[in-house]
């Protein structure tokens, strides 16, 4: 059976040889512009490592000033360095992310959830700082509810780490179950 020629004047491709130079052009153009998204990607990927490293450097240079101008107790100070080195940590911890995907790594859930342990660490150490001064009871009430909401955070992230790590480990069978020898 023949079809009628093609009358309503829309251009396209009049012969299959036609659609396959067309389609040709078309994935080279995609190409094309896949290869410009994926080089602008990384050029901001970099300009992201470069700014995170000057971040680090920048938190402990002013954790260097704020220990050596002085004014505060040797305690304070202890706890300032703690809590600067933990931000830096996190910073560090969202380069090396950064750096693993520029490398051609996928991006992985497991330095996230450190990052945000680390964080909550952060902030538990401000709440336990902060119930050391005395204060109302009021301010104590909420501040040792900050402690508890902040602990069971961590605890849940740190699950949540080890069911990460757990399923890295465990191998996948061919119908994406566990390994089937540990059901038997």
């Amino acid at each position: 059976m023949n079809n009628p020629p093609d009358t309503s004047g829309a251009p396209g491709p009049s012969s299959p040889a036609d659609v396959a130079v067309h389609k040709v052009a078309q994935r080279s153009e995609n190409r094309r512009l896949l290869a410009m998204l994926t080089a602008a990607e990384h050029g901001i990927l970099y300009l992201v490592s470069f700014a995170l490293l000057a971040l680090g450097v920048g938190i402990l240079a002013l954790m260097i000033l704020t220990i050596v101008r002085g004014g505060a107790s040797g305690a304070e100070k202890i706890f300032v360095i703690l809590e600067e080195l933990l931000l830096v940590l996190i910073v560090l911890e969202i380069f090396v992310t950064v750096q693993t995907h520029l490398a051609g790594g996928s991006l992985q859930l497991e330095p996230f959830i450190i990052v945000g342990i680390i964080a909550i660490i952060r902030h538990i150490l401000s709440v336990v700082v902060r119930l050391t001064i005395p204060g109302n009871l009021a301010e104590s009430r909420q501040q040792l509810m900050e402690l508890v909401v902040y602990a069971g955070s961590a605890l849940m992230l740190v699950a949540a780490l080890a069911l990460v790590r757990w399923s890295q480990r465990r191998p996948l069978s061919a119908s994406g179950r566990g390994d089937s020898s540990a059901s038997g």
